[in-house]
């Protein structure tokens, strides 16, 4: 990629595939969470609600086969490819998604996002754990596909957004209802003026990844690695125009091993403040369980930083426990099932969205999964193939 299309931000059209209504029990029924929000039980619920939900492709079972494992959903694909039961559209457009769930909604747009390996435009605020970016990286070679969407943010409220709500005005090109709730609805964009002026328009914006960077990070290796392979240049992403359509912000949750209350009690730094209880409404808090009692630590300085980076550079280390086990939960009560006399679960609030950009804007990162941003788009519903 040249120096001139890596600086622009560019959402290309694309000829997407989508399941065929008629091949499968229903359209939502075939689809999925991203993979990194997908508990056990929904899995197994969703793999038993058809054979061809995406949980069967984003979730390579057999971890003892190494990379071997990875060769399933790229038959699978193939094999719904032959079969019918996944079509390519006929035409390339961006797709206009709308997703509603209760009081939420989720609106933006969905097409071949163009690369910045130099993080000019499209800016990553979180770091990355390279395991994952490596299971994402191999299934997307083995079905040569990009199978979810990332989720970008966008501001500014003009020509593309626009476009976005008149498309929407219109009868829908796929509808589908999924079993969390949800109603989902896609319309497609494919005349050449209203392209170019949504091309002219995100020339000029910047974009945060706001849910993705596995993903993302998989992207950019792919493109490192064959840079003279069509369509490895982009990845499949939605892109939200976080003014018109803002999108919500919720903290990730952990679970500490090691971790225990007499450490916290103990190994505190100065400028922390350890209460009893689990404390509402304190700045700059984190709260610890460990299956019986609560504590809230909370700085006393004022910090400008968020919670997650003050407990990753700050307070983790004085605590003197390991990190390399640490896991991560959106739901508090997931986290806190598994607390004990051996682990601790740490409650976060989620930064400020400020925060976010103002750390993704000066090129710093927060440690891994320290947002979650929504709604996050339904897995299935569209996705890219290579060839």
């Amino acid at each position: 990629m040249s120096e001139a299309t890596e600086s622009v931000l560019r959402l290309q059209p694309l000829r997407a595939w989508r399941f065929v209504a008629g091949k499968v029990s229903a359209l939502g029924a075939v689809t999925s969470p991203p993979y990194d929000v997908l508990e056990p039980a929904l899995v197994r619920r969703l793999t038993d609600s058809d054979l061809h939900n995406m949980v069967r492709l984003i979730l390579p079972r057999d971890p003892d086969l190494g990379r071997g494992r990875y060769d399933e959903p790229a038959r699978r694909l193939v094999g719904w490819q032959r079969d019918g039961i996944v079509v390519q559209d006929r035409r390339p457009a961006l797709y206009v998604y709308e997703q509603r769930l209760g009081g939420a909604t989720l609106v933006g747009l969905v097409g071949a996002l163009g690369l910045d390996p130099a993080r000019k435009v499209v800016l990553p605020h979180e770091n990355v754990m390279q395991h994952w970016v490596d299971d994402r990286y191999d299934l997307m070679e083995a079905t040569d596909a990009d199978l979810e969407p990332i989720l970008l943010a966008y501001g500014g409220g003009g020509t593309a957004s626009d476009a976005v709500d008149e498309a929407r005005s219109g009868v829908p090109w796929l509808v589908a209802d999924t079993e969390n709730g949800a109603h989902h609805r896609i319309w497609r964009i494919e005349d050449p003026d209203k392209l170019a002026a949504i091309a002219a328009e995100l020339a000029s914006r910047e974009a945060l990844i706001a849910d993705g960077h596995h993903r993302y990070a998989a992207y950019l290796e792919r493109s490192r690695r064959s840079p003279n392979r069509p369509g490895t240049d982009v990845g499949l992403a939605m892109l939200v125009d976080n003014e018109r359509h803002p999108l919500t912000l919720d903290p990730i949750h952990r679970v500490v091993p090691g971790l225990t209350l007499d450490l916290v009690k103990a190994r505190t730094p100065d400028g922390w403040e350890v209460l009893p209880g689990r404390v509402e409404g304190v700045p700059d808090r984190i709260a610890i369980f460990d299956g019986t009692s609560w504590v809230t630590v909370h700085s006393t300085e004022g910090q400008v930083a968020p919670t997650v980076s003050l407990l990753h550079d700050e307070l983790l280390p004085a605590w003197g426990v390991a990190v390399d086990e640490i896991s991560f939960h959106h739901a508090l009560t997931d986290a806190t099932a598994l607390a004990g006399p051996t682990q601790a679960a740490v409650e976060l609030v989620a930064p400020r969205m400020d925060q976010v950009l103002r750390s993704a804007l000066r090129g710093a990162v927060l440690p891994q999964k320290a947002t979650s941003f929504g709604p996050k788009p339904r897995v299935g519903l569209l996705f890219r193939t290579l060839s």
